[in-house]
């Protein structure tokens, strides 16, 4: 579907806008002439008297000289016009008549003061006049006449004489028109270079972003989503490269050790079938771990923790050491876990009990010793809540206890495990808006995550959660 211009918009909206203006001013001035209408006479004939006193200039001999624009000259002169007039001196005695006049108009005094004499008509039938009086700057009087008296044609003439003001619009409104046009190209043009800045951004250019300098303010919480989306795809982008180089780096050893065994089972002709299943099943879990890891971070890293479903972790750590128990009795090994009833956070409970189970399993495969395990609130670290696992092994060398946490990391190299046990836990503590960490000289791990803040009697109602 085609997309609407911005630009045309805004400038129908300035033009329509324009226009309004014009036509409220239009307006104005017709509701004044109608409000003049009542005096239409007076207007009209007044108009005239203006324009004719205008022209007038009396000469230190009495005479006078009118200069008058060729279409009032044009009026007078033709005997059919409506329009007359007779120009008196101080005493009363005509100087000058409009050519299409035989005789003088009569002379109406103009009261002491005044400006203007009030309208008469004068005449009979057909030769029915409406006359006015001025006087003139030098104290004479100026009589002034229509024929046609009829209220349309003097709205008409009214309109018609002060319309020309009007034609002054036109070329202020297409002055107008241009400014617009250059406003909305000005406006815009910004936008314009941003859209080519989110045009640049791909595959060979994944970093770059759009630039909010120079935006109008109302544009900028766009860009600053549409920045948002793009570091969020960047990120997923370079997770899925990660998951990517991490399998193919974590899955080639293996790989090439079954490899060199099925090779070696078809040149003697046999197979040694328990070491493929056991070559296979670390495999399985490399890849399930990768996959699960992958989910994880797949999921939203919200940072309203407390949106989450409430979660016993109590109940999250005995569910999650009751599937390693027989892991644990397999190797001779004890399981000692310190939990209350009931200990409330937020959270997903599957991620949850991955976090403690891949806890369990890095004190199995990579400690010796009783394991321990335990929950408590620490009230002293803002009311978060502490989980401890603890064997009787060394823990990490001093200085590696943040290698530790790093993908396919393992303190020897022989050890089982695929090394993804501890970037899986702190990523769910992290996700879950805490951290996890190794005490160091010891095999202690030490998971905070923020407590729920319920009492134990609403975790306990809600400790099914899974």
């Amino acid at each position: 579907m085609r997309g609407y211009s911005l630009r045309q918009r805004l400038l129908a909206a300035m033009v329509l806008l324009f226009s309004l203006g014009v036509a409220a001013s239009l307006v104005s001035y017709l509701s004044e002439i109608g409000r003049l209408s009542g005096n239409l006479w007076d207007d009209t004939l007044q108009e005239q008297a203006r324009e004719f006193l205008y022209g007038l200039h009396m000469h230190a001999d009495g005479t006078a000289q009118i200069d008058l624009s060729p279409a009032w000259q044009s009026a007078y002169a033709d005997p059919r016009a409506d329009f007359a007039y007779t120009l008196f001196d101080v005493a009363g005695r005509p100087l000058a008549r409009s050519p299409n006049l035989s005789t003088p108009l009569p002379l109406i005094p103009v009261a002491q003061g005044k400006s203007f004499a009030p309208v008469v008509l004068a005449g009979v039938g057909p030769d029915q006049r409406a006359v006015v009086s001025a006087r003139t700057p030098q104290g004479g009087v100026l009589v002034v006449a229509r024929g046609d008296i009829g209220r349309e044609k003097l709205v008409d003439s009214l309109f018609q004489e002060a319309s020309e003001e009007l034609l002054v619009l036109l070329p202020f409104a297409a002055i107008a028109l241009v400014l617009m046009w250059g406003i909305t190209w000005w406006s815009l043009r910004p936008v314009t270079r941003a859209s080519k800045e989110a045009a640049a951004v791909g595959a060979a250019n994944p970093g770059g972003r759009i630039s909010e300098h120079g935006l109008p303010r109302e544009v900028r919480p766009l860009v600053a989503a549409a920045n948002g989306a793009l570091d969020r795809l960047a990120e997923a982008y370079a997770a899925e490269r990660r998951i990517t180089a991490d399998a193919a780096h974590a899955l080639r050893t293996p790989l090439a050790v079954l490899s060199l065994r099925l090779q070696r089972a078809r040149h003697r002709g046999t197979i040694d079938w328990s070491a493929v299943e056991n070559e296979l099943a670390q495999i399985t879990a490399m890849v399930a771990q990768l996959l699960d890891l992958a989910r994880k971070e797949a999921q939203p890293r919200g940072d309203d923790i407390a949106a989450l479903p409430v979660v016993n972790l109590s109940r999250v750590i005995r569910e999650a050491a009751a599937g390693v128990v027989p892991l644990v009795e397999r190797q001779g090994r004890a399981l000692e876990i310190d939990a209350p009833e009931a200990v409330a956070v937020h959270g997903r409970a599957d991620d949850l009990r991955d976090l403690v189970r891949n806890l369990l399993e890095n004190a199995l495969w990579h400690g010796r010793g009783t394991i321990r395990i335990g929950v408590c609130r620490d009230d002293l670290n803002h009311g978060r809540v502490m989980i401890d696992v603890v064997d009787e092994g060394d823990g990490v060398p001093p200085g590696m206890e943040e290698v530790a946490f790093g993908r396919f990391h393992k303190v020897h190299a022989d050890s089982p495990g695929s090394g993804l046990g501890l970037a899986i836990v702190r990523h769910v503590a992290r996700s879950h808006g805490g951290d996890a960490q190794f005490v160091p000289g010891a095999g202690h791990v030490v998971v905070t995550l923020p407590t729920a803040g319920t009492t134990p009697a609403d975790a306990i109602a809600v400790g099914g959660v899974s």
